[in-house]
């Protein structure tokens, strides 16, 4: 029995051997590879990004043919044609730890100084002298790659730029001398404290502020929010002061402050973008006056490959004239836009005094059509006084007229582009009366052509 049980036994040895030899084999596979993954990762990281800086170009001219734009027209006036130009030529180094970045700005109407003069004359003159200065320039460290503080003179764009704007539509653009504190984990979530402080020279004592040839607030403070709740909505909130010396003869201890509260929350599915954004304004006006305004705006956009449509209003509160009233209702939407909400003939532009305290509701309808190098724009604008508006004892109609704008972008190469315009509005009486100017037999047109060219002059990696 025992003898018939040993081939049995032998074969059964020899499967196992078999087996452990097959686990070895395989296991030693295993072992090298783990080895080998092992070794790569303990190769050197990867290196540095190099330093960078790129040198660039952003020169603009504009034509304007102007009947209307601003200022209402009557039948005697005639058209005004000009050409402006703005030039920037920027300097922008970036590294790990530290960014700087500097653009020295010329701008200008064609004609308005001597070319032939320059400088050069013993006695210069505001015909003779050059507006060159520095729009912007500022330094950035970098605490981590997630941290950073921006300090010195930069722009200031928010959200949609209804309140904080660069204002590239205006000649000069706006920028503010501050310190920015930015915070952006690099997901989801972006959050910056901006804080200005301003004096017109290196005062001995006090802290009086009095700026010459024009007006600017002594104090801001902006806290700015975006939270990108998930793939289809976002959260954004902007909460400001800013605070104007009082204009009383020697009381420059006195800054009334202004405050503005609140935000916009988006939400996108499909083609569809729906956004609603609300503020509120209180505190104390530039004359002290307490301040109790606010703001509203829905909208509704659809877009389809090429075709863009956006349906909504804009709602800024104002105070009737009737009235005397004790607070001011005036809502003004700092230092933001107008042009790209309220019609591109800027009708509306400075708040309250463009609409002489009585708020202002804009719907607007734009269409949009975008394709390989070719945009056009087609917006339409209504407006009507937010509040009642009396006008030597006559309460005027609230319907203050309609504006259409179009807007053609061609663009030729990447670094020059070509962009032109065509504005006209109809005019009621209560908008002449409103605004103080013009007349309603007058036609109110505006056009223009822009050239924009922005070359890069070279990128250097050290």
């Amino acid at each position: 029995m025992r003898m018939k049980k040993l081939p049995k036994l032998i074969a059964s040895t020899a499967l196992t051997l078999a087996t452990l030899s097959s686990f070895a084999q395989t296991s030693l596979s295993d072992s090298l590879k783990w080895a080998f993954a092992k070794i790569d990762s303990l190769k050197a990281p990867a290196p540095p990004k190099p330093n960078q800086l790129t040198i660039s170009i952003d020169m603009r001219t504009r034509t304007e043919l102007r009947h209307g734009y601003r200022t209402l027209p009557t039948e005697d006036t005639t058209a005004a044609v000009f050409t402006n130009q703005r030039t920037r030529l920027n300097f922008d180094f970036k590294s790990k730890k530290l960014d700087f970045f500097a653009s020295l700005q010329d701008t200008r109407q064609w004609g308005q100084q001597d070319p032939r003069a320059g400088q050069t004359v013993a006695s210069p003159t505001e015909s003779t002298v050059y507006p060159l200065y520095m729009f912007e320039v500022y330094a950035e460290p970098h605490f981590s790659d997630k941290f950073s503080a921006r300090i010195g003179r930069q722009r200031l764009i928010y959200d949609n730029q209804r309140l904080f704007a660069e204002n590239d539509w205006r000649l000069p653009g706006n920028s503010h001398d501050a310190i920015r504190l930015i915070y952006n984990n690099k997901i989801n979530f972006t959050t910056e404290l901006f804080g200005a402080y301003n004096q017109f020279g290196e005062n001995s004592f006090g802290s009086n502020y009095k700026p010459a040839g024009f007006v600017n607030y002594k104090t801001l403070l902006v806290h700015y929010l975006n939270w990108k709740l998930n793939d289809k909505l976002v959260l954004t909130t902007i909460n400001s002061g800013d605070g104007y010396q009082s204009s009383q003869p020697n009381d420059a201890k006195t800054t009334w402050m202004r405050f503005t509260s609140g935000g916009r929350l988006e939400y996108s599915t499909y083609n569809w973008y729906f956004t609603i954004s609300g503020y509120k304004q209180y505190g104390k006006d530039s004359s002290g006056k307490k301040l109790d305004a606010y703001y509203i705006q829905p909208e509704i956009k659809y877009t389809n490959k090429a075709w863009s449509v956006r349906l909504g209003l804009e709602y800024l509160s104002g105070q009737d004239s009737s009235l005397h009233q004790k607070e001011d209702k005036n809502f003004v939407p700092l230092y933001g836009v107008a042009h790209r909400f309220m019609g591109n003939m800027d009708l509306f532009a400075t708040f309250p005094s463009d609409v002489n305290g009585a708020g202002l509701v804009n719907p607007y309808l734009f269409l949009w059509y975008q394709k390989n190098k070719v945009t056009v724009r087609f917006e339409n604008h209504l407006f009507y006084s937010q509040s009642r508006f009396v006008n030597k004892g006559k309460e005027e109609k609230k319907y203050l007229g309609f504006e259409n704008d179009w807007r053609l972008n061609y663009k030729v190469m990447p670094s020059f582009e070509i962009e032109s315009g065509f504005c006209w509005a109809i005019v009621t009486d209560a908008m002449v009366a409103i605004k103080k100017s013009g007349d309603t037999k007058a036609f109110p047109y505006w056009a223009y052509l822009s050239l924009k060219f922005t070359p890069t002059l070279g990128k250097f990696s050290f």
